[in-house]
Formats: structure tokens, C-alpha cells, sequence
């Protein structure tokens, strides 16, 4: 459709609908499109970076996972119906499960009858041949970038099991409650299910462009740079979804993404400007506002840094800096300040807990303390292009107490190569992440410290890794969040990473949606979405 007609459109329905409209602050926007869910039509989302790869295993990205989760998915799901609330696990793959009360061993009954896209079955071997990938060396089409992806997950995985056509038993070295949590949460190490005959047709590399799931959306094809579409799936086992189709449009830049959503070449947008909430507002978009999503905005800090090996160093910087102000300036109030990596949304959220206060003249001590003269701490601070302002804001705060920080962003695909590969130079480098599950601290701890000079911390900060290992193998439900907590306290002492705000505005809406839920999760599902013609 000309974007001309979908922009008239588009306003009809914001006069047929204006008090639902200008009332549009909520997270579920299912009423603004003024209209009954329908069947057809084409929804276009324009993304706020570059997705990288549809491979669940090797994807990375929370954008991916936005698309991905359509063309694959998981045994166990979320139901994102709810615009509040941790969402419940609910059955998808696998219809129904048993864990043994030491939380070591999950068995999946798998729903019979299911099919790849490709018309190949969902079975046991299937999910045997996915999880033997990034499990077993000795496995024909194992993969080593997979393996280390995965290992987020399943790096604790003692054995495998087919125990019959239908179902299969994954068995833990320790206790891992948060399983079921991390099948469907995973944004960095998705438990998406791919064909495998479609990986053993277009090999290791290729699957990322052939992607192959049981979901409510077919891949048919990615341009890079410019789009990627989906299709309704016509085979799909579960209920129809609405929409014909799908185009997910990376655009990076903040005010070309907003302009495409007013002139209506798309109707959705992520990452939202705060400059620009107001402004879509009044001009009759919906702008969901949700402070219970697991997502936190956060730096890590290189441990090769010869300055940052310095607890006292990594301290300053985060009292350097006004996490507050951060949130009410740059983000126009439409974020919340972070003081611990558990971030709102998490089951294991504690509001008072706090690493350290802002405290320039005290980051100034510290910085003494530890023998440097300002402007001896010099570093590079590592940010992706959308996050350039607020690394930015941080250079500023740092120069104000002594220490010499320069910025370099980058585009998400090569930012994303550039962490990877740290050099001596940097000290801090941007990351956007955040789960439900309390043992994000893991997560965290695992993909920010251990791997980027974690040999170090750990001989420093024995007692932390200790906290963190005691939280993570617990058996007892009801000891999860205190443990958990008590390892977030432990790590933030030791200034382990800097948190620094999470979003309450992320999404803008076209009024001709309908149906879109932003849940307390970092994703969304577009099953039950429909777009008024």
C-alpha cells in the first residue's frame, strides 16, 4: 500500500478512535486501532538496529529474537498476552513437563503431529539433533560457535535422553530452577528448534539463511540493510495468526525511524527517542508505558584494563556519575535509574538495593586512593550508534572526576564484532539485556566478567563467585530470590559492572494496530496482532 493511502488511512482511525487513543499510555494497544481483530493485511516494524543472524543458536540480539521466535520455537513458551506480571510458562513444543524435586531433571512430553515448515516431523530425534549441536563434539553437525553460544544455558548439561518418540529428558549436573524460564527467555542463547534436515541441506553457515521452524511465520526473505519478511505459515498446528505477512525494517537512525512511522511506512518502531514520545503522542500514535520489563541498560568493564583491574577505579566510575539525572535529562524521564544488575521485571527485583550512590567528591578519593593524578586513568569507552548520547553523558561525568575517557560507537553488526575482541585500551563497553529469570546474575557474571580477564576478578572476589554458585544450584524455590539477592549485594560491592537505567518507553504504535502487547519481557508476540484497513 502507497504510504499516502496507509498515513489517511492511519488518521481515519485516529478520529473514528481519538479518546481511545490520546488514552493509549498503557502497554496492551489492542483497542486503538478502533476496530475488531481481522484477518490479512501486512504489519511492518522498523527495528532500531541491524538483526544478525537466523540461526537460534547463533543468533544474538534481542531484535533478532523479535523476529526469530516467529519462525521457531521453544518446548515450553511465555504467555505475552498480559501487558503486566511475570509471564506464566505455558506449553508449546512440548505439552506438558516433569522436573524432579532437585531441579536437576526436566521431562518433556513433545506435541505429536507437528511439522517443520520444510514438511519434516517434530519428534524426539529432532530435538535430539538440535541439542547434540551445541552439546556433543563427537556429533557429525556439531558447532562450535553454537556451543559456545548455548553454553549460557546448557553449559551444565550432564546427559540427553530420547526416552520415546515423543519425549525426551534433559538431566543438569547441579540444580537449575530456572530452566523452564530460560527456554523462551533466552535473547543471547535462544532454545529455538530448527529442521534438521533443513541444516543438513544448507550446512552450519546456511541455516541462517534458510531459516526452518514449526512457527505461526514462514522466513521468505532478508535483505540486508533493508527488510525481512515473513508469511503465515499455512500449516501451522497452532491457531492462525492474523496477518498475511511480516517486513521487519532495520532503521538506525532515531529520526528517520520516527518520521517513517508518522508518514506510515511502518506501524510499528522500537526504541522509541525520548524527544520524540510527546510528539507521537499528540499526533494520535500509541506510546505504551510498562516499568515492569526485564531490560536494564548496563556497562561492563574490560578486567584486562590495567586501571580497571582496580576495584577502586571501577567504584569511582560508578559514583561518577548522576544515574538519575541520566534518566530525567537524556531520557526525558521516560527511563528509570539502575543501581543493580537485577533489573525491574526480574523475579528476584529488590527496588532499595543500590551499589553506590552518585559521589563525585568521593570518586575523586578513590581515584587518589589508588596513586592516580587526574588524567592518569585514560580508556575507550565502546558504544553501538544508538547509545552514542548516553556514552557521551558518561565521558562527561568522567572527565568531571579526573578520568580520561574517549568514545567510539559503531554500527550493532560491528560493535557487536568489536566487543568480541576487546583491546588493552578499553575500559567500558555497552550491553542491553535483562531477564525475568534471577539467574541473569549468572548470565551476566558468565558473559561479562569470566570472559573478558574473569581469571583476575575471580581471585579477587572468591566470596562473590561463591554467592553466585550457592543462588544458581539451589533446589529450593523458595530460597531463590533471597540467594539471588544476596549475590547481586556481593557483586555490586565489588563493582563488578555498572547499571545504569532501564526504559518505560520502548515501543511507538500506529493507530491502524491492533492488538500489540507490550509484556514484562523483552519481546513480544505478533500472533494475535492484526492491522484495520
Amino acid at each position: 500500500m502507497p504510504s499516502s493511502k496507509r498515513t489517511l488511512l492511519a488518521w481515519t482511525a485516529v478520529v473514528t478512535s481519538l479518546v481511545l487513543t490520546l488514552a493509549g499510555c498503557g502497554s496492551d494497544t489492542g483497542a486503538v486501532a478502533g476496530s475488531q481483530p481481522r484477518d490479512g493485511g501486512t504489519l511492518i516494524i522498523g527495528q532500531y538496529q541491524e538483526v544478525t543472524q537466523f540461526d537460534p543458536n547463533r543468533q544474538y540480539s534481542w531484535e533478532t529474537w523479535r523476529i526469530d521466535r516467529n519462525i521457531y520455537e521453544t518446548l515450553v513458551d511465555e504467555d505475552l498476552s498480559a501487558p503486566t506480571g511475570v509471564p506464566k510458562i505455558v506449553p508449546r513444543l512440548a505439552t506438558s513437563w516433569t522436573v524432579s524435586p532437585d531441579a536437576t531433571t526436566y521431562t518433556f512430553q513433545l506435541r505429536q503431529g507437528v511439522k517443520f515448515s520444510d514438511g519434516t516431523p517434530f519428534d524426539a530425534e529432532a530435538v535430539r539433533f538440535n541439542v547434540r549441536r551445541f552439546t556433543d563434539p563427537s556429533f557429525e553437525y556439531y558447532d562450535k560457535v553454537s556451543a559456545a553460544t548455548m553454553s549460557l544455558v546448557y553449559g551444565d548439561l550432564a546427559s540427553f535422553e530420547v526416552v520415546d518418540d515423543h519425549t525426551v529428558r534433559y538431566t543438569f549436573k547441579h540444580p537449575f530452577l530456572d530452566f523452564l524460564r530460560q527456554i523462551p527467555n533466552s535473547g543471547n542463547a535462544a532454545s529455538g528448534i530448527f529442521s534438521p534436515e533443513a541444516l543438513k541441506k544448507y550446512g552450519q553457515d546456511g541455516l541462517a539463511d534458510h531459516p526452518v521452524g514449526t512457527g505461526p511465520f514462514v522466513f521468505t526473505e532478508r535483505v540486508r540493510g533493508d527488510h525481512t519478511t515473513l508469511e503465515r505459515n499455512p500449516d501451522y498446528w497452532g491457531q492462525r495468526p492474523h496477518l498475511d505477512k511480516v517486513i521487519f525494517k532495520p532503521i538506525g537512525d532515531d529520526q528517520s525511524r520516527v518520521a517513517a512511522l508518522q508518514t506510515g511506512t511502518v506501524d510499528i518502531i522500537s526504541r522509541v527517542p525520548p524527544d520524540s514520545v510527546s510528539t507521537l503522542e499528540s499526533g494520535g500514535f500509541s506510546v505504551p508505558e510498562n516499568k515492569g520489563v526485564p531490560q536494564i541498560i548496563y556497562y561492563s568493564f574490560n578486567f584486562d584494563n590495567q586501571y580497571l583491574r582496580d576495584q577502586r577505579v571501577r567504584q569511582a566510575i560508578i559514583q561518577a556519575v548522576d544515574r538519575k539525572q541520566l534518566a530525567a535529562n537524556i531520557y526525558k524521564g521516560y527511563a528509570e535509574a539502575a543501581t543493580s544488575i537485577v533489573n525491574q521485571g526480574n523475579e528476584a527485583y529488590d527496588a532499595s538495593a543500590v551499589d553506590y550512590p552518585f559521589d563525585p567528591q568521593a570518586a575523586k578519593k578513590l581515584l587518589a586512593d589508588a596513586g592516580y593524578q587526574p588524567g592518569q586513568v585514560k580508556f575507550t569507552i565502546l558504544s553501538d550508534t544508538t547509545g552514542q548520547p548516553t556514552a557521551e553523558y558518561l565521558q562527561q561525568s568522567l572527565t568531571a572526576v579526573g578520568i580520561d575517557a574517549s568514545v567510539q560507537s559503531f554500527e550493532w553488526i560491528t560493535y557487536g564484532t568489536r566487543t568480541a575482541n576487546l583491546q588493552p585500551q578499553d575500559g567500558l563497553y555497552l550491553g542491553e539485556w535483562g531477564y525475568v529469570a534471577p539467574s541473569w546474575v549468572k548470565i551476566a557474571h558468565n558473559n561479562s566478567v569470566v570472559k573478558h580477564g574473569g581469571d583476575a576478578y575471580s581471585a579477587t572476589s572468591a566470596a562473590t563467585v561463591q554467592a553466585i554458585d550457592a543462588a544458581a544450584y539451589n533446589p529450593d524455590p523458595a530460597r531463590s530470590a533471597e540467594l539471588w539477592q544476596a549475590a547481586a549485594q556481593s557483586w555490586a560491592k565489588d563493582a563488578t559492572i555498572f547499571p545504569l537505567l532501564s526504559f518505560n518507553r520502548y515501543y511507538a504504535v500506529a493507530p491502524r494496530v491492533g492488538g500489540f502487547v507490550w509484556p514484562q519481557q523483552n519481546h513480544y508476540d505478533l500472533s494475535r496482532v492484526w492491522v484495520a484497513d
